[in-house]
């Protein structure tokens, strides 16, 4: 092939790279602006396929799509002064495309680069938020969602634990405007349970709304992004004082076991106490009835022997004297020692016992 070829060859080549540079396609799932130069020429370029000067112009394509990221985990102070690590995660998404690329793009238009760039800017609003929120909720409130508040005095707020029942006293400005109506208002202890949930579901969402409403202050006007929403996914203790905490817990869980065991000692005594009165009451009862019975058989016996006596009393003298050298030899090892004229021996004489 000679040069005319080669170059023929070459400019067919050139324009179809120039014509295939010369559309570009934006789907569903995107946004993007077209750009002249570092200049942005068209922002906000709806679905479709348009045409734009190969070379001259380019396009900026970022996801449209909601998008979600972890936060990474940051301590924060609760109005008591306790310090929680929290977990959360955010829910974002481009609202203004021109906005969002001069701010956070920096001149790359690399979608993956600029997202980045983007959590980088979106992590300080967000713990900046949510250090505000947690600062005018005391711990109960964060994990629960419920008002610890025990009462108001004057400037001052008196918070209960709920697990050691300890009280702690907390400036009334520290706490958030919706606890202190509540506290001001109905307690969740006369309300029924369904109320108490449906209360403790409203503090968990007015947390989050409070915490995107002033995260959307500054994200919106500034980089062009909008926070759908933002979740605490976990609030735990620092390993620093995870262990005190739950030795604390421990030593509570301890005292409420001691305290049901002395509490089941006190009835077992009382069941006992109960059981041996019962025992005694039963035994004397039966006693006396034995004892009832023994004598009316004591007295039929009497009456028998009386009536028996009286129809030949010679026999009845008789058949107790047998009965009494019955016993009286029963053993041969017995010795008796009697005159043989005693009274003892009277029937073997004679008959007739004389």
């Amino acid at each position: 092939m000679n040069n005319r070829g080669w170059l023929a060859l070459l400019a067919f080549g050139v324009l179809a790279l120039l014509a295939l540079d010369s559309f570009f396609i934006v789907n569903q799932a995107e946004k993007a602006v077209l750009k002249q130069f570092s200049r942005i020429d068209k922002a906000d370029v709806e679905p479709g396929i348009y045409f734009k000067w190969p070379l001259v112009e380019e396009v900026v394509r970022v996801d449209g799509r909601a998008l979600v990221y972890d936060v990474p985990t940051q301590s924060f102070l609760t109005a008591e002064k306790k310090l929680l690590n929290v977990d959360a995660f955010v829910v974002w998404r481009v609202n203004n495309v021109q906005r969002y690329i001069v701010s956070v793009g920096g001149g790359s238009s690399n979608a993956q680069v600029m997202e980045g760039r983007a959590r980088q800017l979106l992590d300080p609003r967000v713990n900046e938020a949510l250090r505000n929120e947690f600062a005018s909720r005391t711990v109960f409130q964060v994990v629960a969602g419920e008002s610890n508040v025990e009462k108001l005095e004057g400037d001052k707020a008196v918070l209960r634990d709920p697990v050691t029942g300890e009280m702690t006293e907390v400036p009334r400005d520290q706490l958030d405007e919706s606890i202190i109506r509540e506290a001001e208002g109905e307690s969740g202890a006369n309300k029924p349970a369904g109320d108490n949930l449906k209360m403790a579901n409203d503090q968990r969402e007015a947390l989050m709304d409070q915490v995107r409403e002033k995260v959307n202050e500054s994200t919106l006007e500034d980089l062009g992004i909008e926070v759908v929403d933002i979740r605490v996914k976990q609030v735990d203790w620092p390993d620093q004082v995870r262990g005190r905490v739950f030795d604390r817990m421990r030593a509570e869980r301890q005292r409420d076991a001691a305290a049901h065991r002395s509490q089941g000692r006190e009835e077992a005594e009382k069941i006992r106490a109960g059981a041996d009165r019962q025992r005694s009451e039963i035994l004397a009862e039966a006693y006396r009835k034995a004892q009832a019975i023994r004598g009316e058989g004591d007295a039929k016996a009497a009456a028998t022997y009386a009536k028996a006596y009286n129809q030949d009393k010679e026999f009845f003298r008789f058949y107790r004297s047998l009965q009494a050298y019955k016993e009286s030899f029963k053993d041969k090892e017995d010795v008796l020692i009697l005159e043989p004229d005693g009274e003892f021996f009277r029937y073997l004489k004679g008959s007739q016992g004389q």
